[in-house]
């Protein structure tokens, strides 16, 4: 896997309120054309934000990618930049789609295989972007995730708009269930509100005994190899498996 250090330019960065502008991408150990290799996007929880960029190619995911022969991404992380002016902020949807935009210019993957996981913070990133821009994934993967709008803890009166923006998507959350940061409920709210919408697979996954340190969850093969199984290829929601029990 070659991790290289990527910079948005000016004319992105201007229109961005908390991305930084240097992001990790990796790309894997494969002779497949780049075009038809499918992109993982990575949004990094709170302690993370800001961080230098070595620090973040020894954190999930790519620390699991060693060799990624065997799921073949180009994954791309980067920091989102605290709001020095209230010590912090969180992702922001304006900011992330101002991303995949450039991405999409100048990072050839396959657009019908575009996948999304966060955690803690990020996970709250990764319901605030597919909930907006739910034609861009394949696939979500939300880990320790708060909801709703404003800081990763709220809760949004209008979860259940959200849930129906998401149902076409599949989603696998997940959540440690001695959670004392972002509470399990959050979560099992969602999972609820999904599947009253009519999601077509939703998947909640309660990690026991966990807190809410659960990155190693993203150790797991099942949850790429689940990724992949999933593209937007028949009606915006291909899927090549049955949702899973």
């Amino acid at each position: 896997m070659k991790i290289e250090v990527q910079h948005l330019p000016d004319s992105v960065s201007i229109i961005t309120k908390f991305l930084n502008s240097d992001y990790s991408v990796a790309s894997p150990a494969t002779s497949e054309a780049t075009e038809n290799i499918p992109l993982l996007i990575f949004l990094h929880g709170s302690c993370e934000r800001s961080s230098i960029l070595t620090k973040l190619k020894s954190a999930p995911p790519f620390k699991y990618f060693n060799p990624q022969s065997e799921h073949p991404f180009v994954i791309v992380d980067l920091p989102c930049a605290p709001n020095y002016a209230r010590s912090k902020d969180a992702w922001q949807a304006d900011d992330l789609e101002a991303l995949f935009m450039h991405l999409k210019n100048e990072q050839p993957f396959d657009l019908s295989r575009v996948y999304l996981i966060g955690y803690s913070m990020g996970g709250y990133g990764t319901w605030l972007w597919g909930d907006s821009q739910p034609v861009r994934f394949a696939a979500l993967a939300p880990h320790a995730g708060g909801l709703g709008a404003g800081c990763p803890k709220a809760v949004s009166l209008f979860l259940a708009n959200w849930a129906k923006c998401l149902a076409s998507l599949p989603i696998w959350i997940s959540h440690g269930d001695k959670d004392d940061v972002v509470p399990v409920e959050r979560s099992q709210r969602m999972n609820s509100l999904l599947e009253a919408a009519g999601a077509k697979e939703v998947r909640l996954t309660m990690l026991v005994g966990k807190g809410h340190g659960i990155t190693e969850n993203m150790r797991s093969r099942e949850l790429y190899d689940w990724l992949l199984s999933h593209s937007r290829e028949n009606d915006n929601t291909a899927l090549s498996q049955p949702p899973p029990k």
